[in-house]
């Protein structure tokens, strides 16, 4: 194991290992105290002990107030701290998973081999271990929970919106409110607008504002007074002290304006600087329309939205090959569409170029089952079979798929009346089912979530879809390639099979009809232009 690799911190716990213990003393009023006893004596006892969980105190304690004293070694010590880092968080890599095993875990062992601590050192190790193999073999932990592989391979998407918002969070834990409102400026971006976590990250924004808020406004009202305070300092001192302070001054300003123009390049959110009071009015400016902004959000709508895709995404890889989860597909399609077309124009533009690529999807989805082969399938169809069309385009219904969610699907996309398959002796067109709503043509099309970010912190605006754009967490098939419609809204179906037509062999120009070709005349007047001559020949040798 290489040195670099141990943490600082760390090697401080190393290197002062010996002096590590903890004493906790229980007095007779029930008080614990916890820290080290520095000095005794027959009479009281000195310790140094925790006033606080971060500030500490030193004090005599008389041996009449203990009611008992309780000294732990340094194993225990370390081994109390080594157990708070189980469970393990969220979303930990394979590598993290080995920086704990070998920088934390197997130097205790080998520091107190023998132990019952070094015993219960090698059982975490065997849970880290354990962890880190289901990382490797493509599982990820969020939440708390297991995700197999395959259904983290489905959640890509909403993993990525999870580990954004947690650490926006654990920014807001340590007060960097700008720095936490970037990270939710990435979940407001395509890169998270359609996750399930987005909908919660926007009432924790709607927090964090609120205490950025009230820390720029004290800061404006403690402006004047902090720059005349320092303008009067300024007035009493002499040189050489009074150069250094102007120095110190500009060199102050000069770094806050390069941290301000690097944050601003990415973000409308930047660190505040408490002598700068016409950036501190932008920026309490641009936090009341954040504040605006976010209030205006329909929660329950974009949540049941987002939803939908979550569930599409999970029955995606399914519906390829099973029709109940085709089935399942259609109607996530069919619902958050109908939620999304409640919401404002921007909103639904996001949306629709979404719900567009799921629907290619499932058209292909479609194909792949409608070429399964079926059990006992005549080459035939059985008398009195249902005939008709109910998939997206025209594209045969699936066996047993569903068809109303795939005659409601096909004019929802196509905007026509789409037809059902009809009972014997029927033929009438059918209706969309109940519900059903029509996307608003003529839309501008949006990125699909996850394939063109916006900047941070900056509200997402519509932008035409670039060719090969799929919904979130989806991955082409082999010879799927949605096209980009010319209108939006105007459904085609994709052309799935990309491979070029073989060559057809050149078929002969038909002859004409109604009279001989040119060339059988030619032919039939050198005929007789030889009879001639012939006749000629034989008619001369006669004579003689």
């Amino acid at each position: 194991m290489k040195l670099s690799r141990l943490h600082p911190a760390f090697l401080a716990l190393v290197c002062s290992i010996g002096f590590v213990r903890a004493d906790i003393v229980v007095l007779k009023d029930g008080k614990r105290l916890e820290g080290s006893i520095t000095a005794e004596n027959p009479q009281a006892i000195h310790m140094r002990y925790k006033l606080t969980p971060k500030i500490w105190d030193d004090k005599d304690i008389p041996r009449a107030e203990i009611a008992e004293i309780i000294k732990q070694k340094p194993e225990e010590v370390e081994l109390i701290e080594l157990k708070k880092l189980f469970p393990t968080t969220d979303l930990m890599s394979a590598e993290k998973y080995e920086a704990l095993i070998q920088d934390r875990l197997r130097p205790f062992v080998n520091r107190y081999p023998g132990t019952k601590e070094a015993a219960e050192a090698e059982k975490l190790i065997e849970v880290a271990q354990a962890e880190k193999e289901k990382v490797v073999a493509g599982g990820t932990k969020m939440e708390g929970k297991w995700l197999s592989p395959d259904e983290a391979k489905a959640a890509q998407y909403n993993i990525k919106a999870y580990g954004l918002r947690a650490a926006m969070l654990e920014k807001e834990a340590a007060k960097d409110y700008p720095g936490a409102l970037k990270e939710f400026g990435q979940i407001s971006s395509p890169v998270g607008m359609a996750s399930t976590y987005y909908p919660k990250a926007i009432g924790e924004a709607l927090g964090i504002l609120t205490k950025l808020e009230a820390q720029v406004e004290q800061m404006i009202k403690d402006q004047p007074t902090l720059e005349r305070m320092r303008e009067e300092g300024i007035k009493k001192l002499i040189e050489p002290d009074l150069s250094r302070m102007k120095n110190a001054i500009e060199r102050e300003k000069e770094q806050w304006k390069t941290t301000y123009d690097l944050e601003r390049k990415n973000s409308q959110w930047f660190t505040p600087y408490k002598y700068d009071l016409a950036s501190l009015k932008a920026l309490s400016q641009t936090i009341a329309a954040e504040k605006t902004r976010l209030k205006g959000i329909d929660l329950p709508t974009i949540t049941k939205i987002n939803e939908s895709i979550a569930q599409i995404m999970a029955t995606e890889a399914a519906a390829m090959k099973d029709a109940e989860a085709l089935k399942k597909m259609g109607e996530a399609i069919l619902a958050g569409e109908a939620a999304a077309a409640g919401t404002d124009m921007n909103t639904q533009q996001f949306y629709s170029a979404i719900f567009q690529g799921y629907r290619q999807r499932y058209a292909y989805a479609q194909e792949q089952i409608a070429a399964q082969p079926q059990p006992g399938a005549a080459a035939a169809a059985a008398p009195g079979a249902v005939g008709g069309s109910t998939a997206i385009s025209g594209s045969g219904a699936a066996p047993g798929m569903d068809a109303r969610v795939a005659a409601a699907l096909a004019a929802a996309a196509g905007g026509t009346t789409a037809t059902a398959p009809a009972a014997p002796g029927a033929g009438a067109p059918v209706a969309p089912a109940p519900g059903v709503v029509q996307p608003a043509p003529n839309f501008a099309v949006a990125p699909a979530p996850g394939m063109a970010a916006a900047p941070a912190g900056v509200p997402v605006q519509p932008a035409p879809v670039q060719p090969g754009m799929v919904a979130p967490g989806i991955v082409p098939q082999p010879g799927y390639a949605p096209q980009v419609q010319p209108q939006p809204g105007a459904y085609q179906q994709p052309p799935y099979n990309t491979a070029p037509a073989p060559a057809q062999a050149a078929v002969p120009a038909p002859e004409e009809e109604g009279g001989l070709s040119t060339n059988t005349l030619l032919l039939i007047g050198i005929g007789v232009v030889v009879i001639i001559l012939v006749a000629a020949m034989s008619g001369g040798k006669k004579k003689k």
